[in-house]
């Protein structure tokens, strides 16, 4: 009998399903397991157990204060979540393992360093001395659960994901414990920060700050129509207000002249499909296109990887491994295309060499019916199936590209247009090619009259969620970079954070009320500002940098070229350096670490603050003690769900009208306008007019 242990119950009951009937042992409270005559099969449920805290270690409850930093454990030890259906699933899975009839346990976690731990820590954790293989699991689908049992290996050839897996946790846990600890204890104001947190707050701190700095600077260039076309003609050089009559000179001289077409270029050129994504690359992509925050499509993502639709989703890669070929064949023919798709076999497409665990995020031979998808998950599904069917289309996608050089006295100028001669790949992927050149002949002439134009320097744009997804993949991307030097940083370990844990780690930033987001777009908010100017202070350097260096000595474990012992001394001892500075810094109020959203409307005193309670929810509240008001976030108009952003109620505190989306009785949806209104001591909605609908041009 072989014992297989799944990290999650869906995906144990995807295996179930994947192996055959079996008697249900499963109880009420969804703990058990199921088994037939060759297979038990049980779960976890995510993490089973957790590393010990600090008062664990000590045995007694005890105050921040009163614990010496750095609190660095002798050895690192677990301990089962404090949760009855996990207390009873850990016994059930003890007492499975010490069945005598269970020969071998098959280790099927996530196929990921979390996936391993996952099992792993458990098992340790219960002292099982039985032989366990490694299932791993590429996709979720049935055909592919059986194929991969009968190439199980020795769990022990995947002891290096182990050890970065746990070496990952051990210092997140030091870095975290400690730190968070050693800011609250110096500032008396409650700080969660860690490894990862810190360069993205940091990040969009030096956004901010430099939006804020930046002086705009007024300057001159020359621009022309070209005759009476649409085309402009304008000079790279920038003139300084200072310059402005050498600009006046330059364009009279320009003026003397006539543009003249010199070269045209036509040529017929192969377009080529971007390349298959990664799981960062498939998020930019929803969130730039979609406008679909990392949090909605991680959540998406992961729930058609757990249906099989997809394959693992985890991954850094761009590329399929070259013994991949066979199964991609597989879905071109489930897909039945013929005369649409065909296989190639192409270094675009399968490079081994820029895979490292996971190949790229696919489709899988599980086709899901329309009506098996939300319309979101929809959306996230047809991206992926049409970035992979567009990799392989029969057709060529070709483009006449032409190319125009004209010439204005010293000056030239050059022009670019496009035109589809045959669309290929953008059939499902389309792409905007947009030609408005006229039908320029060679040695064609355009009467000029050049202009100086008064322009403004912009200061930089807020960050974006491309733009931090980007910088956490590599913060020291740059244009020149290669794609080979791309994937090199990638192997190297030149990252922040992971794949897998990114999106959780900017919810807790936004959760901390560190940062914020509005649409794909971040903002610091005036905890964030305090956070990074205190670390500056006491000299706590855990931005890109430093974070980077421990990435990389965590990618080392991995290749096994460093031990986990290694990583916990590199932390201790970056702790001990910061802990053993004698500084101190300005401690911080309550009420300082809130941001001011406006007078509050009952009292004409206090300033209304945002608040969390301790359940998570947010609030709002006066800052003067007596004053009776308060606003939930999620609040009503009458039955309708309404949420009250900070921006929102900025705007309703100065006494302006802000839209709400509203649902009538039939449940048609509308937006509508609201107005504070006061009853009393406390705070009502009143409606103030309807939002107008533009019509549309089709």
């Amino acid at each position: 009998m072989k014992l297989i242990i799944a990290e999650k119950p869906s995906l144990a009951r995807t295996v179930a399903k994947a192996l055959g009937k079996y008697e249900n042992h499963a109880e009420q409270d969804r703990t058990g397991y199921v088994e037939n005559k060759n297979y038990i099969i049980t779960w976890c449920m995510g993490h089973l157990l957790s590393l010990k805290d600090v008062d664990d270690y000590l045995g007694k409850k005890t105050s921040w204060k009163e614990v010496e930093l750095p609190f660095v454990p002798s050895s690192f030890e677990y301990k089962i979540k404090d949760n009855d259906i996990i207390k009873k699933q850990v016994s059930i899975i003890k007492k499975l393992i010490e069945r005598e009839d269970v020969k071998e346990i098959i280790h099927c976690g996530d196929s990921d360093r979390e996936g391993q731990i996952i099992v792993d820590s458990l098992l340790a954790f219960i002292s099982n001395n039985k032989t366990v293989m490694r299932l791993w699991l590429p996709e979720q689908t049935e055909d592919t659960i059986r194929t991969q049992l009968k190439t199980t290996k020795n769990n022990f050839e995947y002891i290096n994901l182990h050890n970065e897996g746990i070496a990952r946790s051990y210092i997140d846990w030091l870095l975290g414990i400690n730190l968070s600890r050693y800011l609250t204890n110096k500032t008396e104001h409650k700080f969660d920060v860690g490894r990862v947190v810190i360069p993205i707050v940091k990040f969009i701190y030096d956004r901010e700050a430099a939006i804020k700095s930046f002086k705009v600077e007024n300057y001159y260039q020359l621009e022309s129509l070209l005759g009476d076309t649409e085309l402009i003609l304008t000079v790279d050089k920038k003139f300084k207000e200072i310059e402005e009559k050498e600009a006046i000179k330059e364009a009279e001289n320009l003026n003397k002249n006539q543009a003249i077409v010199e070269k045209i270029e036509s040529k017929e050129i192969k377009k080529y499909p971007s390349k298959l994504f990664s799981l960062s690359k498939l998020q930019n992509h929803l969130s730039k296109i979609n406008k679909m925050s990392f949090a909605k499509s991680e959540k998406i993502i992961q729930k058609l990887y757990l249906n099989g639709y997809i394959t693992y989703p985890r991954t850094n890669t761009q590329y399929l491994a070259e013994n991949e070929k066979e199964k991609v064949k597989k879905i071109l023919e489930v897909l039945d295309m013929p005369d649409e798709l065909d296989f190639l076999d192409s270094k675009r497409i399968f490079d081994s060499s820029k895979v490292e665990s996971h190949s790229a995020l696919t489709i899988t031979t599980k086709i899901p019916k329309e009506e098996d998808l939300t319309d979101e998950e929809k959306i996230v599904y047809k991206t992926i199936y049409n970035r992979f069917i567009s990799n392989f289309t029969k057709e060529e996608a070709l483009v006449n590209q032409i190319k125009v050089d004209l010439k204005v006295g010293a000056e030239s100028f050059t022009f670019k247009g496009e035109t589809i001669t045959q669309l290929g790949f953008m059939k499902y992927e389309p792409q905007k090619i947009e030609n408005k050149l006229p039908n320029f002949k060679e040695g064609d002439s355009y009467n000029i009259e050049f202009k100086l134009v008064k322009k403004k320097t912009t200061p930089p744009k807020k960050v974006t969620e491309e733009e931090l997804g980007n910088f956490l993949e590599n913060p020291f991307r740059n244009e020149k970079m290669t794609e080979d030097e791309e994937y090199k940083a990638i192997f190297d370990g030149i990252e922040i954070g992971t794949v897998a844990t990114r999106t959780s780690i900017i919810e807790n930033a936004k959760k901390n009320e560190y940062i914020s987001q509005k649409g794909s777009i971040y903002s610091i908010e005036p905890l964030g500002e305090k956070l990074i100017r205190i670390l500056d202070t006491l000299k706590i350097d855990l931005y890109k940098n430093k974070t980077v260096e421990f990435s990389k000595l965590l990618k080392k474990v991995y290749k096994g070229e460093s031990k986990v012992e290694e990583v916990v001394n590199k932390t201790v001892d970056e702790l001990n350096k910061i802990i053993g500075q004698d500084i101190e810094v300005e401690k911080i109020k309550k009420q300082d670490a809130l941001e001011d959203l406006g007078v509050c409307p009952i009292c004409s005193k206090g300033q209304i603050h945002q608040k969390r309670s301790k359940d998570g929810k947010v609030f709002y509240t006066c800052s003067e003690e007596n004053c009776k008001f308060f606003l939930w976030e999620n609040s009503k108009h009458f039955n309708n769900p309404i949420k009250i952003t900070k921006a929102k109620l900025k705007g309703l505190l100065a006494g302006k009208k802000q839209a709400f989306k509203m649902r009538n009785k039939e449940g048609k949806e509308y937006e509508a306008y609201l107005k504070l209104k006061l009853n009393g001591n406390y705070v009502n909605f009143e409606l103030d007019g309807f939002v107008k609908r533009k019509k549309s041009n089709v």
